[in-house]
């Protein structure tokens, strides 16, 4: 829920334009969870199906896909609004860094989030965000990076 209301100013700002959850089958509660944001539902067996069916229900070209338990940092909106503006975008957003190599090389940090064309996520079954971000040839990091929330 963390994430999702995370999402706000984004929707406020207009970057954000539809939501869309994918849990595995059976997962309690994301149907109400669901239901209270307005958001579609996807379930299903495993990440790959999950993704897959996520990014085929979406109605924009451009898709930004979050791991649950993260909410990105402030900035976050206008930070994607200059991206989307700008064209043709893929971009991956990295989780702050919680360990010392990660605040050493803050590259290193894992993917938290990937910002890519729909087509592109499509051609592809990915079972991680990492996967994700190398199938969408992202090749920016956003600044704003991803806080746990969970």
């Amino acid at each position: 829920m963390r994430t999702l209301s995370s999402l706000v100013p984004a929707a406020v700002e207009g970057v954000v334009r539809d939501v869309t959850l994918a849990a595995p089958a059976g997962r309690a509660g994301m149907r109400k969870i669901a239901d209270h944001a307005g958001c579609e539902l996807i379930e299903g067996p495993d990440v790959a199906t999950l993704f897959r069916r996520a990014f085929e229900s979406t109605r924009n070209p451009t898709i930004f896909a979050i791991r649950a338990g993260r909410a990105p940092e402030h900035g976050f909106a206008d930070e994607l609004g200059d991206m989307l503006a700008g064209g043709d975008a893929a971009a991956i957003m990295r989780e702050n860094p919680r360990s010392l190599l990660t605040r050493l090389f803050p590259g290193m940090a894992p993917v938290a989030g990937v910002i890519a064309r729909r087509d592109k996520l499509l051609r592809a079954p990915s079972q991680t965000f990492g996967s994700l971000a190398r199938q969408a040839r992202a090749t920016q990091t956003l600044r704003a990076r991803a806080r746990f929330v969970e």
